[in-house]
């Protein structure tokens, strides 16, 4: 008989907790080994419990979802990240995808599409309802359209002069003319209707055509 999913649920709201954990203990191959209010006694309780998964909420006091998931990213990268929030903002979801997330629901979610998301990410699959999952398509199609906007060139003029380069450093290293690079500058300048390169970053930064 294979061992249990282990999980640690992660909620600042009290009942929200025992209502999911509730909810799970008893089912067939679901243990809870426990449950944290915030991210920093997630962090702890992840390192000395050892889950299979972890269901966190975005939304909570002091270290945030998201900087939970982050830092479980970086330090237990073995650990699934299922996110169960009432937060479905493309802006919220396009930063945890960015992370790596294996999994969103809403908290909407009944007990059986829950028990398929945390059976499912545990076994090293992705599992995105099918609202989260027309939102993602939603992401990937405008970034490919903010990219799709300027030329191969124009993108590599963008991402050097994200990293800083002048004007001469972008021609040496593109192997360009200098007044080639002006050229083109000026061209993705008035595609986007801004004046100067600390505008042209934070758009980049915006569309995700640079990554930090």
């Amino acid at each position: 008989m294979p061992d249990p999913i282990r999980i640690l649920l992660v909620d600042d709201h009290p009942l929200m907790l025992m209502g999911i954990r509730s909810m799970l203990e008893g089912k067939s191959g679901i243990d809870v080994v426990g449950t944290a209010p915030e991210g920093a006694q997630a962090l702890k309780k992840a390192a000395a419990l050892k889950p299979d998964v972890m269901m966190l909420d975005i939304i909570m006091p002091g270290m945030d979802g998201i900087e939970l998931a982050r830092r479980m990213r970086a330090e237990m990268p073995d650990v699934a990240l299922l996110v169960l929030s009432s937060d479905t903002s493309i802006a919220t979801l396009e930063t945890l995808l960015n992370i790596g997330i294996d999994g969103f629901l809403p908290k909407t979610s009944d007990e059986g599409t829950m028990l398929d998301a945390i059976r499912s990410v545990a076994a090293g699959y992705e599992y995105f309802g099918t609202d989260i999952a027309r939102l993602i398509e939603r992401i990937s199609l405008a970034k490919k359209a903010s990219e799709s906007l300027f030329t191969p060139r124009e993108l590599d003029v963008i991402r050097l002069s994200c990293r800083g380069l002048q004007y001469k450093e972008i021609a040496g290293e593109l192997g360009i003319k200098y007044l080639t690079v002006v050229t083109i500058k000026n061209n993705i300048f008035r595609k986007l209707g801004i004046n100067n390169t600390i505008e042209l970053v934070l758009y980049a930064i915006k569309k995700e055509l640079i990554t930090l």
